[in-house]
């Protein structure tokens, strides 16, 4: 498993936006430039670019030959290998990537304010009731614990917000976390943890996973990365095309 998460610290100047944005599909690209936030389409964009280095500096794929099918509740798959398992996240100046051999899903949360009625939407009776016993300072770090949580282990399997996040209840002690749907274990395994900036980051596998890959990259050092290695797999695939 390869976890890659990319702080923006910088906004990315117009001239190397338009460079990398060559290393993604034309579906891909097309739908970037719709953003009407620059920022908006700078994650889209690092998300798309996560999967396609993870791709092809570990599992040694051309950047051409990736291509991408959602089945039917919208989730993203790898047309010509499905039996690899990815999933994207972003929020605030995080956006994070996640390519595994197991259905696997991230997600992180800028840590704010949490609102009443988006509590009840996520929470089950038993977590509210925990979130309202805490110290005010205490409650906005433990809601997105639970949230991303939730939101990892439906971005795993596929449902989205069709499951109902607040069916579903957390239970952590110490260090272990574990998920139940009406009063029924899921057997899933998950890991949670706060990035810098106050920003909740959670993973779910639907297998247990022996090994795990994480680098955290600044802004530059990652599109650095992305020109080296994408910019030789574009080379090698014009190469071969002329042959």
């Amino acid at each position: 498993m390869h976890i890659y998460c990319v702080h923006i610290d910088q906004l990315l100047d117009e001239t190397l936006f338009q460079e990398m944005l060559q290393y993604v599909s034309p579906e891909k690209k097309e739908k970037i430039q719709r953003f009407r936030k620059p920022i908006d389409a700078v994650r889209s964009l690092l998300g798309d670019l996560i999967i396609r280095y993870i791709l092809c500096k570990h599992y040694g794929f051309y950047n051409n030959e990736i291509g991408y099918g959602y089945q039917e509740l919208g989730k993203p798959y790898l047309l010509q290998h499905p039996h690899l398992h990815f999933s994207i996240s972003h929020s605030g100046d995080w956006v994070v990537g996640v390519v595994s051999n197991n259905l696997v899903g991230i997600d992180i949360e800028k840590i704010t304010e949490v609102k009443e009625d988006l509590a009840s939407l996520a929470l089950c009776a038993e977590e509210h009731q925990k979130l309202q016993a805490l110290h005010k300072m205490d409650q906005n770090p433990f809601f997105f614990k639970l949230w991303t949580l939730k939101e990892s282990y439906v971005k795993a399997t596929g449902t989205g917000l069709s499951e109902g996040l607040n069916t579903l209840e957390i239970t952590i002690h110490q260090e272990n976390i574990s998920m139940k749907k009406n009063e029924k274990p899921i057997h899933a395994y998950f890991e949670t943890m706060e990035l810098q900036q106050k920003h909740q980051l959670s993973l779910c596998s639907l297998s247990k996973n022996l090994h795990r890959d994480m680098r955290l990259f600044l802004f530059n050092e990652f599109t650095e990365e992305v020109k080296s290695l994408l910019g030789m797999s574009k080379a090698i695939d014009t190469l071969l095309n002329q042959q």
